[in-house]
C-alpha cells in the first residue's frame, strides 16, 4: 500500500447458498453510494470456472491465444481479465488504489475480515462458531442474537447505518 490511497474498510457477507447475499448487497450498494461512499464488490466463485468473455469475441480470442492479462476499456467501463487466481488481499488493495472506501466481499468464509453472516433457517446458525470476526447477523426469522448486532433481511437502511459506523 502506498500513501496515495487509504486502505478501504472491508466487510464480508457470508452464508449458505440462497440466503440472499447478492440481493442484500444489491440493496446496500445504492444506499451507500448515494451518501458518497465509493463501494467496490468482490464475489467469490467457490470452485467454479466462471466465464465473463463470450466465445468468439476479441478478448476471448486473446485469452485463448495465451495472453496472461487482457483488458478492455470503453468510454464508460473497463474490465481486466487475469488468467490466474488473485488473492483477496491483492484485490482489496487494488480497489483501494482505485479510490474505493468500502469493499463488500461476497464469500471467502475463511478470511479474517469482519463478516455479516446471513441466516435464513435456524440450522444455518451452525456456521457461527466456524467463522472468525463476525460483526453482525442478517436473519430471515424472528430469533434473538443477544451478543451480536442483528438485522432482518429487509432492513437494508439499518444495515447501511451500521456499516457507516464501522468506518
Amino acid at each position: 500500500m502506498t500513501d496515495k490511497h487509504k486502505k478501504p474498510l472491508v466487510l464480508q457477507v457470508v452464508g449458505y447458498a440462497n440466503t440472499g447475499k447478492t440481493t442484500l448487497l444489491a440493496k446496500l450498494i445504492p444506499l451507500l453510494e448515494q451518501e458518497g461512499m465509493r463501494v467496490g464488490v468482490i464475489k467469490h466463485d467457490g470452485g467454479h470456472d466462471f466465464e465473463i468473455d463470450q466465445p468468439g469475441k476479441d478478448t476471448w480470442r486473446y485469452r485463448e491465444a495465451g495472453a496472461s492479462l487482457v483488458a478492455i476499456t470503453s468510454q464508460t467501463k473497463t474490465a481486466w481479465i487475469e488468467q490466474r487466481p488473485v488473492p483477496l488481499a491483492s484485490l482489496i488493495d487494488r480497489m483501494g488504489q482505485a479510490g474505493v472506501e468500502l469493499v463488500l466481499v461476497e464469500g471467502f468464509k475463511r478470511e479474517a475480515y469482519p463478516k455479516l453472516l446471513l441466516i435464513r433457517e435456524s440450522e444455518h446458525r451452525e456456521l457461527l462458531p466456524e467463522l472468525t470476526n463476525v460483526a453482525g447477523i442478517v436473519h430471515w426469522q424472528d430469533e434473538v442474537y443477544a451478543d451480536l448486532p442483528h438485522f432482518f433481511i429487509d432492513d437494508a437502511s439499518g444495515l447501511a447505518a451500521f456499516i457507516r459506523k464501522l468506518r
